[in-house]
């Protein structure tokens, strides 16, 4: 065994000799060919689990796994049809017949079922008529029952229209009651207003004339308290007059008895016609 092993690794023509002799051997036994064809497909799908998903070493490569499937399972296969053709034909015949029973059950089966739908349509348009006329009863009776409404809304709304117009009417004839009641009373108002407006106005009167009589009272009596007092004021003016003239005379009299003499623009003077100071004057007993 080791021999063998060696010689694969080592001479090419071996490998060449044990490839030739297994398509050979699979040529002529097929059916056991493509069988170990399958073997090995299945090792490959196990191989590369192992080695991708399971991260484990594997003796072969998953490539040269499924080369030999490949090459078992065509040269099988070509050598099972071409050493056994009685087989392969009856094998054909039996697909036939299978593909015919098959066909045939299959146009029964379609024509059951045309069979079917054809049934289940007539059924389906059965059903369809009744809905329909049910419907068609549901939609007349509907229509009835609308038109009914209809005339019932209609009578009530002649009623209603009826009820609103009498009760518009009362309504106008009430507003035109109180229209007239507010007419009445606003002619009071106005009546009223003008009576109580001539009141004022007269009320106005007297008292603008109470006011003219009493600032013409006021006037007179301040005319009097002028004419009064101008003439209080002309009684002082007068007995100033006469005290300044009769202080003056003194003066004078005193003036001339103590050798001072005044001019005319009331300065005083010696004797000797120098002017005297306030002093002396206040001291001769004279006024400056």
């Amino acid at each position: 065994m080791e021999k063998l092993k060696n010689l694969w690794d080592d001479k090419l023509w071996f490998k060449i000799l044990v490839i030739v002799v297994i398509l050979a051997l699979s040529y002529w036994f097929g059916i056991i060919a493509i069988l170990l064809g399958f073997i090995l497909f299945i090792y490959a799908i196990v191989t590369v689990i192992r080695k991708y998903i399971f991260k484990k070493n594997t003796r072969f490569k998953v490539r040269y796994i499924l080369l030999s499937f490949l090459a078992l399972t065509i040269m099988g296969g070509y050598g099972y049809a071409q050493t056994h053709p009685e087989e392969m034909e009856q094998s054909r015949i039996r697909q036939q017949e299978t593909k015919k029973a098959a066909e045939t059950k299959k146009d029964e089966d379609a024509k059951n079922a045309a069979k079917a739908k054809k049934d289940e349509d007539a059924k389906k348009a059965a059903k369809a008529k009744k809905a329909e006329d049910a419907k068609k009863a549901a939609k007349a009776k509907k229509a009835e029952d609308a038109k009914k409404a209809e005339a019932t809304k209609q009578a009530e709304a002649a009623r209603q229209a009826e009820a609103a117009k009498q009760a518009e009417a009362a309504k106008q004839a009430e507003a035109a009651k109180q229209a007239e009641a507010a007419k009445q009373a606003e002619a009071a108002k106005q009546a009223e207003a003008a009576k109580q407006a001539e009141v004022a106005r007269q009320a106005e009167a007297a008292k603008q004339a109470e006011a003219a009589r009493q600032a013409e009272a006021a006037r007179q009596a301040e005319a009097a308290r002028q004419a009064e007092a101008a003439k209080q004021a002309e009684a002082a003016r007068q007995a100033e007059a006469a005290a300044q003239a009769q202080a003056a005379a003194q003066t004078e009299q005193n003036g001339n008895s103590s050798g001072y003499t005044r001019d005319a623009n009331g300065r005083w003077h010696r004797s000797n016609g120098q002017f005297a100071s306030k002093k002396e004057i206040a001291a001769a007993g004279l006024v400056w």
